[in-house]
């Protein structure tokens, strides 16, 4: 395993409509921050070995970690049906300290990092979350009760747009179209817009340049630079594209 790995042990797993909630047994070691992700990879390794997935922490306390998985594909199958988890991380970048009032914005399996970040936040919040269908929305209970929960056709960025301008931080996480959308919209309103964006990572230490990004119109390591970045990092290089 890479130095600054553990093995954690599955406390339990869960089905949050259509989504699964992986949950470890902390071992005391450092948990991160919200924002901050880790490389996961199911033990004992399946005949074929998987890579590890990044994924950032849907919430930490004294005896847990958590993690949301949205299983597609053999990989994350591997995680949900794992009894011990390989553990690398926290990695990158998380969020800032945040004073003030925030509106948290969330896309699909995007809305997993939130959960924590409600948490530490002191001032009031507003949550936006989208979906594509109600067995995913089911998660939108793990982040805020009182969430704005928008289904498609209808996207999260109109009720986003009826709350700007505003004096709050907006945080959003969800897929690439839906944050360039959130930085613009702040963009024109003159509001401040912090991004978690989501690569492709197989090692999450900056070494195979998987996860590269467009960022102040260069192509950079999301796993470094990131994965949370100043929504007018991602608006640079497109506005002279």
């Amino acid at each position: 395993m890479p130095p600054g790995s553990r093995v954690l042990t599955v406390a339990r797993v869960e089905a949050v409509g259509a989504y699964t909630l992986l949950v470890l047994g902390r071992d005391g070691s450092d948990p991160g921050a919200p924002g901050q992700f880790f490389m996961l990879q199911a033990r004992p390794e399946p005949a074929s070995a998987y890579l590890p997935r990044a994924l950032s922490a849907a919430w930490a306390d004294d005896h847990e970690i958590a993690f949301l998985l949205d299983v597609r594909g053999a990989g994350t199958a591997a995680l949900a049906d794992a009894h011990e988890v390989a553990v690398t991380g926290p990695l990158g970048q998380g969020f800032p300290d945040i004073s003030g009032p925030a509106i948290l914005v969330g896309g699909g399996i995007g809305a997993a990092i939130l959960p924590w970040l409600v948490r530490t936040l002191p001032g009031p919040v507003t949550t936006l979350l989208g979906f594509r269908e109600e067995a995913q929305a089911v998660c939108a209970a793990l982040v805020d009760r009182d969430a704005t929960v928008v289904l498609e056709p209808t996207f999260v960025t109109e009720p986003l747009a009826r709350l700007l301008p505003a004096d709050a931080t907006v945080i959003a996480c969800g897929p690439d179209p839906m944050l360039c959308a959130v930085a613009a919209l702040c963009a024109e309103h003159g509001t401040r817009c912090l991004l978690a964006m989501e690569a492709a990572m197989a090692c999450g230490f900056g070494a195979c340049y998987g996860c590269a990004v467009e960022l102040d119109g260069e192509w950079k390591r999301l796993c470094i630079e990131g994965p949370v970045v100043e929504g007018s990092r991602i608006l640079a290089g497109r506005a002279n594209g």
